[in-house]
């Protein structure tokens, strides 16, 4: 290979390249993109992939608007790249064995090589499917691991907030010696920044269930509690715990994020690939039989139904400020009504029974239920 120098019009003799660039030379990157480039143009000439039938006019929550044959366009996802890695995608086991060898051909055209141990197969509410690169055959995995995210064979939240969890735990108990137990830090900001950041890395793209969300906020609150020195048998409730610390519940945070999200992707060019698949849906396929699976679409529209944001929120959402500061107010909002069904919810829990067929022989109490009656017995045994 050879090369020219050319500076103010004029250009050098030609001369022979012999080595690549060093480590941290600027043209690194600008090469590496050109270079990765014309390899996927090599390797991949038929149009094979995921198509995704996407429009940039009307609102994101009508879905009649996909229906229109004219005015949408389909988005190819095919790979997947991030510096050197590269996620290939398709719909079947015989197309993605065809993508990945027109792959792996053209890597070996421009003097690249596909680790087959960094490489594995994955798949989602599908069966397993068997691939080979080089004659050497992938392994098959569950779970997949990819830009700090875990994607499961069923689709679900659950590896990942488990991971999640996980990860922020092992990180708080690192810091036991170092902040937890020093008096003379601030304790609450080091675990926003720390080791709340880990456990919601990601949490922007999630559709999170409720159950999702009592599990994300239980983690939160013991470690509020670990870091306040307060334990269960100090009776102390959740509300004075997030009082103390100056924050508030896990309900409220990774909404606002999701929200955020939502605004910044909305405020995107229809040409960007985040915007085409927020506003579009699979050109083909069809739903199975059974509920349907809750999307990341769902969950921001219930989010902007409890922070009360009215339904021109794309208009909104395009004022940065306006709507950062619109869904501080709704968050604030979210929590107020939180806690005051937590003190409604204890209220009721401490006011004393009405009249009941669950009466204690001992003492004359009166029980809400058989269970409360049994419980309530193990007082006086004791």
């Amino acid at each position: 290979m050879s090369a020219c120098v050319d500076f103010e019009g004029d250009v050098s003799q030609p001369f022979a390249v012999n080595c690549g660039v060093k480590q941290g030379c600027v043209l690194a990157p600008t090469l590496f993109g050109i270079l990765l480039s014309t390899l996927l143009w090599i390797a991949f000439p038929l149009p094979n992939g995921i198509a995704v039938s996407t429009r940039s006019d009307g609102g994101l929550f009508n879905i009649a608007r996909l229906r229109a044959k004219t005015k949408t366009i389909t988005v190819l996802l095919r790979e997947l790249m991030f510096a050197d890695d590269a996620a290939l995608c398709s719909h079947s086991e015989a197309e993605l064995q065809g993508m990945c060898d027109g792959f792996n051909n053209a890597c070996y055209k421009f003097g690249q090589t596909i680790s087959v141990k960094k490489t594995v197969a994955f798949s989602t509410n599908a069966p397993p499917p068997h691939i080979t690169i080089n004659e050497s055959t992938l392994n098959t995995v569950e779970d997949f691991r990819y830009l700090g995210s875990t994607a499961s064979f069923s689709g679900n939240l659950n590896r990942e907030v488990d991971t999640r969890i996980g990860q922020a735990a092992n990180l708080f108990g690192k810091l036991k010696s170092r902040a937890w137990d020093n008096k003379y830090l601030t304790k609450v900001r080091i675990y926003l920044s720390c080791v709340l950041s880990a456990l919601l890395y990601g949490s922007e793209a999630w559709a999170s269930h409720a159950h999702v969300e009592r599990k994300l906020n239980s983690f939160h609150l013991r470690c509020l509690r670990k870091i306040c020195g307060v334990t269960w048998s100090d009776k102390v409730p959740n509300l004075e715990i997030l009082r103390r610390c100056g924050t508030t519940s896990l309900y409220s945070i990774p909404k606002k994020r999701r929200l955020r999200w939502l605004g910044h992707v909305s405020r995107m060019d229809h040409s960007r690939l985040p915007h085409q698949v927020l506003y579009g849906q699979l050109a083909d396929g069809k739903r199975g039989r059974g509920r349907p699976k809750l999307r990341f679409v769902d969950v921001c529209k219930r989010d902007l139904k409890l922070f009360n944001i009215a339904a021109d929120w794309e208009h909104l959402a395009q004022d940065r400020s306006a709507w950062r500061h619109k869904i501080h107010q709704g968050a604030e909002k979210l929590e107020l009504d939180l806690e005051l069904n937590e003190f409604a919810r204890r209220q009721k829990r401490h006011t004393p029974c009405q009249t009941t067929a669950f009466i204690c022989a001992v003492c004359g109490k009166h029980c809400k239920s058989k269970a409360g009656l049994v419980a309530h017995g193990r007082a006086h045994r004791r």
